[in-house]
C-alpha cells in the first residue's frame, strides 16, 4: 500500500503511463490541482527557483527531485526512473513537447487511462508515432481537452498528393536524423551532406537580418488538404541571437516543423516533381534578409553576432541552388 508523503503533500493522479514523459506527470497534477492551488510545480521542488521549474528539468529530475515525486504521487522512485529523460540536442526543448499520436490517445481513453505525452515523441525529426505511423499533431499548454476533441478529425490528407508529401517530409527527416548520428549514409543523389542539409534547416527557420522579420520558411503555402498537417508560424520574430539549432529545438509543434523539412528537401533533393515541391517559395527565399546588410554595416554587438550567423551558415548553404529553379 502507498504511504503518503509525511510532508504533507500528495497528488491523487495515476502513476505514469506507458513511456509518459515526467513533465506529462506533473502537467496531469496542475490539471486536477492547478485551479485550486497556485505554485503545483514549485511544491514539487520547493529548492528551485520558479524559472528552473516551469522551464526545464522535470523531464530530466535528479535523484533527490525524483525520490520527491515518487513520494508526493505515491509510486517507487524506480517506477519514475525509467521514465526520465536527459536532454538531447536531437530532442525538442523542454517546454516544446507537446506533440501527439491521436491513435495512442484514444487507445489511452479506451482503457480508461488519462492521455499522456510519451518520451517516443519529443525528437526534433519525429513527425509521425513510432508505434502508428500516423502523423503527429500538436496541444496546446492549457487547451489538451480541445485538441482530444479534435483528435477524431481526419488524420490523413484526403488527397494523393498530400499523403505523398507527408512521406516524402517524413523520409526526408529520418534521412536526415541518421546522417546527422552516422546511422545512415546520405543518398548518392541528394546535394551537400546532412551537416549542410542542416545548416540549411537552420538558416530556413531563423531570421538572420537586421530587423523584425518572418523567417524564410513562412513562405511555404501547402494546399488546403495539407494545412492541418503543414503550416508554419505567421509571425515576426527579432534577429538570430543564440544557437540557431535551438532555434529548430523551439519548432514543438510538428506542422512547423514539416514546413520547415519540406523547404530544406526542396534545395537538397534534386528532380522533385511539380506536385512534391512546396507552394509559395519565391525563386530566392532568402534575398530579403541578405540583402539588409548591404546598406550599412553592423554596429551593435547584438548584430554583429548576427552577422557571424549568418555569413557561416550562408557559406555551409552554397552547395545548394538557392537561386535558382531547377
Amino acid at each position: 500500500m502507498n504511504r503518503a508523503p509525511d510532508y504533507g503533500v500528495r497528488w491523487w493522479i495515476t502513476g505514469p503511463g506507458p513511456d509518459e514523459s515526467l513533465r506529462s506527470v506533473v502537467e496531469r497534477a496542475d490539471q486536477k490541482y492547478g485551479g485550486e492551488r497556485e505554485g503545483l510545480r514549485q511544491e514539487l521542488v520547493p529548492w528551485a527557483t520558479p524559472l528552473d521549474v516551469t522551464a526545464s528539468g522535470l523531464d530530466a529530475l535528479t535523484a533527490r527531485e525524483l525520490q520527491h515525486l515518487a513520494r508526493t504521487i505515491g509510486v517507487a522512485p524506480r517506477a519514475l526512473f525509467a521514465h526520465r529523460l536527459p536532454d538531447h540536442p536531437m530532442l525538442l526543448l523542454a517546454t516544446e513537447r507537446r506533440a501527439f499520436c491521436p491513435a495512442c490517445w484514444q487507445s489511452d481513453r479506451l482503457v480508461g487511462r488519462p492521455t499522456t505525452f510519451r518520451r517516443a515523441w519529443t525528437g526534433v525529426f519525429c513527425l509521425s508515432c513510432p508505434t502508428h505511423g500516423l502523423p503527429l499533431q500538436w496541444a496546446e499548454l492549457g487547451q489538451r481537452e480541445m485538441a482530444e476533441r479534435a483528435m477524431d478529425a481526419a488524420r490523413l490528407p484526403t488527397s494523393r498528393r498530400g499523403c505523398r508529401v507527408l512521406a516524402l517530409i517524413e523520409m526526408f527527416a529520418r534521412t536526415l536524423e541518421e546522417g546527422l548520428q552516422g546511422r545512415g549514409k546520405w543518398p548518392c543523389s541528394w546535394r551537400g551532406s546532412a551537416v549542410s542539409a542542416r545548416a540549411l534547416l537552420m538558416r530556413s527557420v531563423v531570421n538572420l537580418g537586421r530587423l523584425l522579420e518572418h523567417p524564410p520558411f513562412v513562405n511555404v503555402t501547402p494546399l488546403p488538404d495539407l494545412a492541418h498537417w503543414i503550416a508554419p508560424p505567421r509571425r515576426r520574430i527579432d534577429p538570430l541571437q543564440s544557437s540557431p539549432w535551438d532555434a529548430v529545438r523551439a519548432l514543438g509543434p510538428p506542422a512547423w516543423r514539416r514546413a520547415a523539412f519540406w523547404m530544406t528537401a526542396r534545395y537538397v533533393i534534386p528532380n522533385l516533381s511539380w506536385d512534391e515541391r512546396p507552394d509559395g517559395l519565391p525563386i530566392d527565399a532568402f534575398s530579403a534578409l541578405d540583402a539588409q546588410w548591404d546598406s550599412q554595416p553592423e554596429t551593435s554587438r547584438e548584430l554583429r553576432r548576427t552577422r557571424r550567423y549568418q555569413a557561416a551558415l550562408h557559406g555551409m548553404c552554397e552547395v545548394f541552388p538557392i537561386r535558382r529553379r531547377d
